[in-house]
């Protein structure tokens, strides 16, 4: 019986920033996720951006794991797609018609009555339903813990993300796993990581002075993200009929 040596240190750091690398270049597209992240940044504070951004995260290691675990063919079942594509199209109808009605406490900020968005913690008198709390633009009806789990359900059931997952995610893992299965979730753990480095910026961008002087600015960026939502959300439709 020949027994694998473990990996070495040097191994471990090059799979780290190889994750590292990945991560961060899968989350420079500005994509749904990352117009939420702005989006809840100005409006709502760094936190609140960053959550979305951590929920999209936690979907993204849980396709990571089935990736990581050969269950791949699961997720390749065209029921399953078909559903998933599906699911994400009318959440995607849903946040971009919804970006078209701006919140009060946006309007206020846009006509001067407010100087800026407080980066207080919002109410937690929400709604049951965690996606209406923060697409109906009302500012005091959400809470970090549903921007995580919006962040989770606009991630996990967008149909892009199992092809982007089942694609490049099974190859790169794959070169890992070769060597060592520690290595591949070593290099999981540097994608993810990365991907959070990247969102933490993004958050942190929305809350300096130049956006926050830009705020009357607001409603016109969010019916920009409306019609970028509508058109990823057609694009996921057309995909899911055609695919």
């Amino acid at each position: 019986m020949v027994l694998a040596l473990p990996p070495s240190p040097a191994q471990l750091v090059q799979a780290l920033f190889s994750g590292l690398l990945l991560g961060v270049t899968l989350a420079l597209p500005l994509g749904p996720i990352a117009v939420e992240v702005l989006r809840n940044s100005m409006r709502y504070g760094f936190w609140m951006g960053l959550a979305v951004g951590t929920g999209a995260i936690i979907a993204d290691g849980f396709y990571l794991l089935i990736v990581q675990f050969g269950l791949v063919p699961l997720l390749q079942q065209p029921i399953i797609r078909t559903v998933f594509g599906l699911a994400s199209t009318i959440i995607l109808l849903i946040l971009g018609y919804s970006l078209f009605r701006p919140g009060k406490q946006v309007a206020r900020a846009a006509s001067g009555s407010v100087d800026t968005v407080s980066e207080a913690t919002p109410s937690h008198s929400s709604s049951p339903i965690p996606l209406r709390a923060l697409f109906s633009g009302a500012s005091g009806s959400c809470s970090k813990k549903q921007a995580l789990l919006n962040g989770m359900i606009l991630t996990g059931l967008n149909p892009f993300t199992l092809t982007l997952w089942i694609g490049v995610g099974t190859t790169a893992v794959a070169s890992w796993n070769s060597t060592s299965p520690f290595l591949g979730l070593i290099f999981i753990f540097g994608i993810l990581f990365g991907q959070e480095i990247w969102f933490a910026a993004i958050s942190k961008l929305a809350r300096t002075r130049f956006f926050q002087w830009q705020m009357h600015f607001l409603p016109k960026i969010q019916k920009a993200f409306g019609l970028l939502m509508i058109g990823l959300a057609l694009a996921t439709l057309y995909w899911t009929l055609t695919g």
